[in-house]
């Protein structure tokens, strides 16, 4: 169990702001406005355009940006959400209960994370626990049950992240396009890349990679995403790609997990 799942906090934050409708968040796109600092937890905001919108501040946890629907002909339409180039920085995205569905988004360009690096996070976290306090779920840092499936994630920046990995409620990508991407500071612990699209992406400096899957066809692609700023780290990588070849010193130094091709 992870210390977030030990907090189980009250809803604080989302009390704090105000709560939109689907009808009110349509409205505020069409004046032009961001949907910044609201409350806008549950909400199916499935199919609406919010290309270059900034949702800084706001508490979207359970929202469905993934739908279907019947038309007159009773067709099943898929609808499709808008996020390209949007702006997810420091909302609130992880929780413990509902799934936040990011399923089939086009969302190449978007930007998702938190202003406060990952580590003065932890460290400050530690700090609180040791008087009494326990993080709230908007002090996460993670994006616990997100569910990126099939969706278009191409271009995207992923910054101070905890995805989750290992908890159970980790971020899920299945089928999704994270090609070309950058995630920086973050811990990629226990995630499963193995149906993940991922050439050229970049992972700077980040936290961890232990246990993250991927499959053999992956390999040269997660050698090349990782950068790493302390000279130290990156001249011992490159020296076990150089010695053992790029599957070994994966597995070796980050201890990531290569699956083998199915026959």
């Amino acid at each position: 169990m992870n210390e977030f799942e030990k907090s189980a906090p009250p809803e604080v934050v989302a009390e704090k702001l105000k709560k939109l409708t689907r009808e009110e968040v349509e409205a505020l796109l069409t004046r032009g406005e961001d949907p910044e600092n609201l409350n806008l937890i549950d909400l199916d905001l499935a199919g609406l355009n919010f290309e270059g919108k900034k949702f800084s501040g706001s508490d979207i946890r359970g929202v469905y940006f993934y739908g279907k629907k019947r038309n007159e002909n009773n067709e099943v339409i898929e609808l499709i959400t808008n996020l390209r180039n949007s702006n997810f920085t420091d909302a609130t995205i992880g929780d413990l209960g509902p799934e936040t569905i990011f399923c089939q988004v086009e969302a190449e360009g978007a930007i998702f994370g938190f202003t406060e690096d990952l580590i003065s996070r932890r460290n400050r976290h530690a700090e609180m626990k040791k008087s009494g306090e326990q993080p709230g779920v908007a002090d996460s840092g993670g994006l616990y049950n997100f569910n990126g499936g099939g969706g278009n994630f191409k271009k995207t920046k992923w910054i101070n992240i905890d995805f989750g990995g290992g908890s159970g409620y980790e971020a899920i990508f299945p089928g999704a396009n994270l090609s070309e991407a950058e995630i920086i500071g973050s811990d990629l612990a226990g995630l499963d890349f193995s149906t993940t699209k991922i050439d050229g992406i970049k992972i700077r400096d980040p936290l961890s990679l232990q246990d993250l899957i991927i499959t053999e066809q992956q390999v040269d692609a997660l050698a090349e995403a990782i950068e790493l700023s302390d000279e130290r780290e990156h001249r011992e990588f490159a020296d076990e790609v150089k010695q053992k070849g790029p599957r070994k010193a994966l597995e070796d130094y980050f201890k990531v997990i290569v699956r083998n091709e199915k026959k």
